[in-house]
């Protein structure tokens, strides 16, 4: 057996449409028997052939990326970005959704990108994106209804035995930051090192990230070493910048390194 993940072409992209045109045919017609039941039972669940049109769209401007797992030379299942993941309905709970996942989640990781942020629809899948490694907040929905999941990349760094630089990095969103005692919504402090150029090596990445706040705020930064304020500043300032405050390709801010003022890094 031959299993490929490939960038779409206009043969599988045709390939899949059908199969999604069978699939929600079928639903069709489960959902008015379902109706006429008096909705007695499980309500049908839905593929994704109502959002075909606007991928095959975006795919053709140019303007997204679809991948598509190839079984020996036949497309199964499909990737649009992190947005729809789907395998063909006759060849689900064998293994395939599960490398396409596995292969999102490396392309988001080769990116360096401190998290990842998807909805999970039907409801029926959480317990697969569970199985990936994916938080699901309950009360948090996605764009569409779906339950917003979430994922972070851990990105360590192995110090040397010279780590005994205390450090701490506190985000706040602009409500916290004027309270009279401000009070973080995510922190990270401990041991790092003090490298040649002056900077400070953190063990792991700290990011600005909290899964119940829905989508970007005018977020701060407070920054402390060796018990000693550096900055509390909006984190998009040129100041937080210079001291080692960076954005991912995802638009999330973390910091990997405290740059002190003669320090200078790439931040990675």
């Amino acid at each position: 057996m031959t299993i490929e993940i490939l960038p779409a072409t206009e043969e599988t992209m045709i390939a899949i449409e059908a199969w999604l045109d069978v699939e929600e045919a079928a639903y069709q017609h489960a959902e008015i028997t379902w109706e006429r039941s008096g909705y007695e039972g499980e309500m049908p669940v839905r593929g994704f052939r109502c959002n075909w049109n606007s991928v095959r769209r975006t795919w053709s401007g140019g303007n997204a990326a679809v991948h598509v797992l190839m079984v020996d030379g036949e497309p199964v299942g499909f990737l649009d970005g992190k947005d729809i993941l789907e395998i063909r309905p006759d060849l689900r709970k064998q293994g395939y959704g599960r490398l396409l996942a596995q292969f999102m989640l490396d392309r988001f990781a080769d990116e360096r990108r401190s998290l990842l942020e998807i909805e999970i629809a039907p409801r029926s899948a959480e317990p697969f994106w569970r199985q990936m490694g994916f938080s699901v907040v309950p009360d948090r929905r996605g764009p569409g209804g779906g339950l917003y999941a979430y994922r972070i990349f851990d990105r360590t760094c192995e110090l040397s035995d010279a780590a005994d630089v205390d450090f701490s990095i506190d985000f706040f969103t602009e409500s916290q930051r004027y309270d009279g005692e401000p009070a973080p919504f995510a922190s990270m402090a401990g041991r790092g090192e003090r490298l040649p150029d002056g900077s400070v090596q953190l063990p792991r990445r700290a990011i600005c990230f909290d899964p119940k706040h829905k989508g970007h705020q005018d977020y701060y930064v407070r920054i402390r070493v060796d018990g000693r304020q550096l900055l509390f500043d909006k984190v998009k300032r040129d100041d937080s910048r210079k001291l080692g405050v960076h954005r991912d390709a995802g638009y999330t801010y973390f910091v990997d390194r405290i740059l002190v003022p003669n320090g200078v890094s790439d931040g990675e």
